[in-house]
């Protein structure tokens, strides 16, 4: 499995979605999946946001290369086919980059599955900033004492974090944590809530964040390269 994926959050106008939804899947991601060092592409729509401008759609690419989203190749098939002309003006928010995974767990009882989050139906799509000098023990605590908590939660089934290789767009968290998740309402269970609260995360960590976005996004689309 790749180590480094590439997401994009677009918004469009209720009026060009069904033409977006049909253009992304049948149209452009054929295209873009003929880019070397693209594995394929899945697609989530935002089912709820504790932030009221979390974007709608998401792309999640893997990608062997950090820098393709940025070489020649991935720029001349975005220029192919419907995309650029009938899509793209519509699009109203892009955000954008790059992030390298720097761990994965499993719940006991998902123990062998890909090391990654991204298959599963539900997602949970959390990025945070910490300021720099608290990098070091952010990174031991969450992956020593906060995720193993998490994973103990009914419907949590596994976690991969990411670190942010650059973004294009500027505005984007340093790390990202992707739950696989039973359903959309994992994350609002009195059970989720109980462990977050547990352990050196929350009287350690959570009060130094310098930026938090989170969402729980729903599997609408898998394109894999032929």
């Amino acid at each position: 499995m790749s180590q480094h994926i590439f997401f994009i959050l677009l918004d469009i106008p209720a009026e060009h979605e069904a033409d977006f939804n049909k253009v992304y899947d049948t149209d452009h991601l054929p295209y873009m999946l003929q880019t070397p060092g693209v594995h394929d592409c899945i697609r989530y729509k935002l089912v709820w946001s504790d932030n009221p401008d979390m974007i709608q759609y998401l792309a999640l690419y893997h990608i062997d290369d950090p820098e393709l989203p940025r070489s020649a190749a991935w720029k001349k098939q975005s220029t192919f086919g419907r995309w650029p002309t009938d899509i793209r003006q519509h699009v109203t928010q892009r955000r954008n980059g790059v992030y390298r995974q720097i761990f994965h767990a499993d719940a006991a009882a998902s123990a062998g599955s890909p090391k990654d989050s991204l298959d599963s139906d539900f997602i949970y799509f959390l990025q945070q900033s910490i300021p720099g000098p608290m990098d070091m023990k952010f990174n031991e605590l969450y992956n020593g004492d906060h995720i193993p908590l998490m994973l103990q939660t009914p419907g949590a089934k596994c976690c991969t974090r990411y670190k942010l290789q650059y973004s294009d767009s500027g505005d984007v968290p340093d790390y990202l944590a992707i739950y696989a998740i039973a359903d959309a309402e994992t994350p609002h269970s009195a059970a989720w809530k109980k462990q977050t609260n547990l352990g050196a995360w929350p009287t350690q960590m959570r009060p130094h964040f310098t930026a938090r976005r989170n969402g729980v996004y729903r599997r609408i689309s898998v394109i894999t390269r032929k």
